[in-house]
């Protein structure tokens, strides 16, 4: 791995164990992914500005469509 994916991984490691600790109630998990969502933003556009943030929301939007597609075409099963 590069050094940039193994950043990544080890943020998520990290940042996955905090979010756990935090899940008290029922409606926590939207809560908190509603906090990590304004948090992602902000650093894009703090990194990439506004125009390049749309895009880069725009492309996962797109990808949640696609995969659903796909597994809607495919149905997969779980061995």
């Amino acid at each position: 791995m590069d050094e940039k994916t193994i950043v990544i991984a080890n943020t998520m490691s990290k940042v996955e164990k905090l979010v756990r600790s935090q899940l008290k109630k029922g409606d926590d998990p939207l809560l908190i992914a509603s906090a990590l969502m304004a948090i992602t933003r902000n650093l894009y556009v703090e990194s990439i500005g506004v125009d390049d943030t749309i895009k880069v929301f725009e492309a996962i939007t797109d990808s949640f469509n696609i995969t659903e597609d796909m597994l809607k075409k495919m149905r997969p099963t779980i061995h």
